[in-house]
């Protein structure tokens, strides 16, 4: 799409106008539903242009990240309630299943740190980092997820000649796990840091992943599920799912 464009230009002026009507908080869940039905189907590159001229008209990242909210809410109904259908046995309803799991997680991990921004320092928030610890396990736990994809699912698919969708999957697969393992090392260095300067890293490298995982899971369930479903036969994946079997699945602890 030409940025010059009559469709390019209208698009990011109906954008702008909403994303201002929102800031401006006026009849907002009105506001809300209509940005999201715009925000369903435009270009990444219209929201960027959109953002940077609103930047430029003095609106604020944390006013901006109020549509990104919006735009994260349908990668995560789209998440919940997958297109693609298949029957309970079969190896993707189980990916399916862990993407709600891991999205939960990711979930109560940016509400528990927002959470822990409002107590006053380390020691009265000692129970928010808690909760904290234990949902990054959970999250590492979670590659389990990643391994059997990489170990069943990955190798079908290059038998076929299909090759660069899964490299793409596992190289997004171990950028996420680096930000985990670098979550994990502030929690633990966390005295190294004022207790706002560690709180506001924390939400940030929070929000991050949280935004990885959606785009992620999207890029799963409409590129690599669709191919593989397409040139995968049934005797393979019920090879592919004795071997998930043999490998494991991940339980996220009770509470959590």
């Amino acid at each position: 799409m030409n940025i010059n464009d009559k469709e390019f230009l209208e698009r990011k002026e109906r954008l702008k106008h909403l994303i201002r009507q929102l800031k401006s908080e006026e009849d907002i869940e009105k506001v809300k539903e209509e940005l999201k039905n715009v925000m369903s189907d435009v270009d990444p590159v219209v929201l960027a242009f959109a953002e940077n001229e609103l930047v430029g008209e003095g609106f604020s990242r944390e006013d901006l990240m109020k549509a990104c909210d919006i735009h994260l809410l349908l990668f995560k109904e789209k998440i919940e309630n997958p297109d693609l259908k298949v029957p309970d046995w079969h190896p993707i309803k189980s990916f399916q299943d862990d993407h709600r799991v891991i999205l939960r997680l990711m979930e109560k991990l940016i509400e528990k740190i927002k959470e822990l921004k409002k107590m006053k320092d380390f020691e009265s928030g000692k129970s928010q980092i808690e909760v904290i610890e234990k949902i990054l396990d959970a999250l590492m736990e979670a590659e389990n997820h990643n391994v059997r994809q990489e170990n069943t699912l990955f190798p079908v698919l290059e038998k076929h000649g299909i090759e660069q969708p899964p490299a793409i999957m596992w190289a997004e697969h171990t950028e996420m796990k680096e930000q985990k393992k670098e979550m994990l090392k502030l929690l633990k260095d966390r005295n190294n840091f004022t207790f706002d300067e560690f709180c506001n890293k924390m939400l940030k490298l929070a929000n991050l992943l949280f935004e990885k995982f959606a785009l992620h899971t999207q890029k799963e369930q409409n590129i690599l599920y669709v191919t593989a479903l397409s040139v995968i036969t049934e005797d393979e994946w019920k090879d592919i799912k004795e071997e998930c079997d043999n490998l494991g699945y991940f339980k996220v602890a009770e509470g959590l």
